[in-house]
């Protein structure tokens, strides 16, 4: 009966790990395409794009050469985060300040 009771509690704290996660990596998957070069001038201060900049230049390193953000603009730089957020351990919140500073320094 015990290991039942220590079987059943290990099954039943994965599937809330599984359910959180998954939560979690579909809150960073998704970018707001309605966020624009303005609006990110306009809602981030200047710390919340360098925080954004430390996070891409630590990010996004680990897997390739970084470019710079005006090497686009804010929908190709949009269309960028789609592919590739998901593939980081960033957070929603933290995916939400890399989009800022690409897009407030972007074409």
């Amino acid at each position: 009966m015990r290991s039942f009771i220590q079987t059943s509690s290990l099954i039943c704290s994965l599937l809330v790990f599984v359910a959180c996660a998954t939560k979690a990596v579909g809150a960073v998957n998704k970018v707001d395409h309605g966020v624009t070069k303005e609006i990110a001038l306009a809602n981030f201060s200047s710390d919340q794009l360098q925080q954004g900049q430390n996070l891409f230049e630590s990010s996004c390193t680990q897997c390739h050469k970084l470019f710079e953000p005006n090497s686009r603009d804010a929908s190709k730089w949009n269309n960028v985060l789609d592919r590739m957020l998901p593939k980081t351990s960033l957070s929603a919140e933290e995916g939400k300040l890399v989009q800022a500073y690409l897009l407030a320094n972007s074409k």
